[in-house]
């Protein structure tokens, strides 16, 4: 959707473009198409990279605070665009003169600032995608960035050489495989990596390394007990605080309806002494959550190419010693 809401704006702003070298130098009585335009090609600009940038993290769409925020600021930028227009002085972002002429003008640099803060939130989306994921993807994160910088650059430097759009739609593209392909080896509903992306993490092991397995208490009653939209948000709730606990410690997945889990390379912590950490972490962040059921914690070691149906059976026997156990932790 947001891929689609970013086709869409580059769509209407090329077609701004072409209009606007079309009436350039014409009769008057087009200047106003003229600069009717101009001004919403440059209005409409920045928005492409805060929505081609919410395009790669959709569940940012969420935030309400920071959707707000950008396009709060995205309507006070138009809006003192039109304002220097209706004026009808050289202040704001462009000028047309009386001989319908395009120019721009001594405001161009606020439209620079606004393009350059949509570039740098780009960006910052980019690093937190390569992150957030196999952590080896910020190359060529990083170089399809510096083919839309420089594509936009050149147009700035030159603007008689207009070959922005076609940096972006191709970067785009590229955009467009590339998320659709990492987005299959994730969870939609938690943004946790899936099943096959644990199991391909797994098969990459060269090092010993620790899982660790949180399941939630007595799913299946939670599903006959309450709604799908109930469960779904006690399970988002669960994996947001797990999430937060254990994303330090190593790559975190959701294997299955109940079960999440983490795969840490450091195998020296003292996992007990960690779940019982998690454990009373939850209890205390669960205390404003209605109907919040219990989780119970297991680890296991894991060798490369050990079986995994044996690595979570010991994880299991750890959680029934948990099971025991947590009722301690909370006094």
């Amino acid at each position: 959707m947001n891929f689609m809401t970013t086709c869409s704006i580059i769509f209407v702003i090329c077609v701004m473009e072409v209009l606007t070298l079309i009436f350039d130098g014409t009769s008057l009585r087009w200047r106003f198409f003229h600069i009717a335009s101009n001004y919403f090609g440059f209005s409409l600009t920045p928005l492409v990279y805060f929505t081609l940038g919410t395009a790669l993290l959709p569940e940012f769409f969420n935030d309400k605070k920071r959707i707000i925020f950008i396009f709060g600021a995205w309507i006070l930028y138009s809006a003192w665009m039109l304002l220097m227009l209706v004026l009808g002085n050289d202040f704001g972002v462009f000028y047309v003169d009386k001989m319908n002429k395009y120019s721009r003008a001594k405001g161009f640099f606020v439209y620079m600032i606004f393009y350059a803060i949509g570039l740098l939130y780009f960006l910052v989306q980019n690093i937190i995608l390569s992150l957030r994921f196999w952590q080896n993807n910020c190359g060529i994160l990083f170089l399809n960035f510096i083919f839309v910088f420089i594509g936009t650059a050149v147009q700035i430097v030159r603007p008689d050489i207009q070959i922005t759009w076609l940096a972006v739609i191709i970067s785009i593209s590229f955009y467009f495989m590339y998320h659709g392909s990492l987005y299959q080896q994730f969870d939609t509903q938690t943004f946790l990596r899936n099943y096959k992306s644990f199991r391909k993490m797994l098969d990459m092991q060269k090092k010993d390394s620790v899982l660790i397995v949180v399941e939630i208490d007595n799913f299946e009653k939670l599903k006959l007990n309450y709604n799908r939209q109930k469960v779904d948000s006690l399970v988002i709730s669960v994996s947001r605080i797990f999430s937060r606990f254990y994303r330090k410690y190593g790559a975190l997945f959701r294997i299955g309806s109940e079960e999440f889990c983490v795969i840490s390379k450091d195998i020296q912590l003292d996992f007990d002494e960690l779940n019982k950490k998690f454990f009373m972490e939850f209890v205390k962040e669960c205390s404003e959550i209605d109907e919040m059921p219990f989780v119970s914690v297991g680890w296991s070691k894991i060798t490369p190419q050990q079986d995994i149906n044996k690595v979570l059976s010991l994880a299991d026997l750890k959680k029934r010693d948990f099971i025991k156990e947590r009722t301690s932790y909370l006094f």
